[in-house]
This record gives structure tokens, C-alpha cells and sequence, in this order.
């Protein structure tokens, strides 16, 4: 093989690994998990620990042809979404109002969120961190049963 035929292919191979939407090289393929609603998916994008917190981002995906409403809050309480790290519970952080670090409520506290179909939805929330030697957590949330052994990275 002839050295530009060589480039060319080493070229050809670093741009496909850094494709926008290709995992990477070695990155893990993401939880997927089926929820209660028809046609929605949840799928683990990170559990990132730094500086004391935990950020969790789960995307729940809309596999259907038609719009899918997913109920994110029933009320202003976040007792619904929570992690576990072995036997200790990680409620959602709130800020110095009392507010939830977490995707916003509604006006009402009740919160709907309509999925067009084959689109998503990224839900987010903060915790607090799980020691350092906890390196796995379990997600806790009302659309689906527990989504467990979820990979803690610390960031850096």
C-alpha cells in the first residue's frame, strides 16, 4: 500500500470515529430501557460526579409516528426521581429558594411533556454526589422500574 492510500485511510478512519452521533471508540453503548408510555424509550445519556454533585441526563425517546405525552411531575414534590448508591437514597438538590436543581416545573407544579414522534426529550436533575468509591447508581423515576448499575464517571 502506497503511503497516500495509507494517509487517505487513516484520514478516513479519524473522521468516521469523530462523526457527530457515533459513539466512540471504546465508549459504552447507552442503557436503553422501555417505559410505561407506548412507544417511549429512556435512555441513560451520563452520571457525572464533580465537586460534590451528581448530574443525572436521561433522554426518554419517542420511537412511535405519533405524539407521546410523558407526566415529568405530578405535583411540586421530587420524590419520584431519585438515585440510589448501595443503601443510601440521593434526593434531588434543591437551591436557596427551596426550588429543585432538575428540569422545571410547570406554572402548577403538574408537568406534561409532549414527545413528536421519532423526536425526545432530555430530563435532567442534580444530587448529591455518592462517595468516591460508589462507582455505580440507580436511577429511580415513575415511567419504568428501577434502571440499575448505571456507571458513575468523575469528571475531570
Amino acid at each position: 500500500m502506497n503511503p497516500q492510500r495509507r494517509l487517505a485511510l487513516a484520514a478516513a478512519f479519524v473522521a468516521a470515529c469523530a462523526a457527530p452521533g457515533l459513539p466512540a471508540l471504546g465508549q459504552a453503548k447507552p442503557q436503553v430501557h422501555e417505559t410505561t408510555v407506548e412507544g417511549v424509550t429512556a435512555e441513560i445519556v451520563e452520571a457525572v460526579r464533580k465537586e460534590g454533585v451528581l448530574t443525572m441526563k436521561v433522554r426518554y425517546r419517542n420511537e412511535s409516528a405519533t405524539p407521546a405525552t410523558l407526566k415529568l411531575y405530578r405535583s411540586w414534590d421530587d420524590k419520584d426521581y431519585y438515585l440510589t448508591a448501595g443503601s443510601t437514597k440521593l434526593m434531588v438538590l434543591k437551591d436557596s429558594k427551596g426550588a429543585p436543581v432538575a428540569v422545571p416545573h410547570g406554572a402548577h407544579g403538574e408537568t406534561d411533556v409532549s414527545i413528536k414522534p421519532k423526536g425526545s426529550f432530555l430530563f435532567w436533575a442534580k444530587y448529591p454526589a455518592p462517595p468516591a468509591e460508589a462507582k455505580k447508581v440507580s436511577f429511580y423515576h415513575p415511567h419504568s422500574p428501577p434502571i440499575e448499575d448505571i456507571p458513575v464517571t468523575d469528571a475531570k
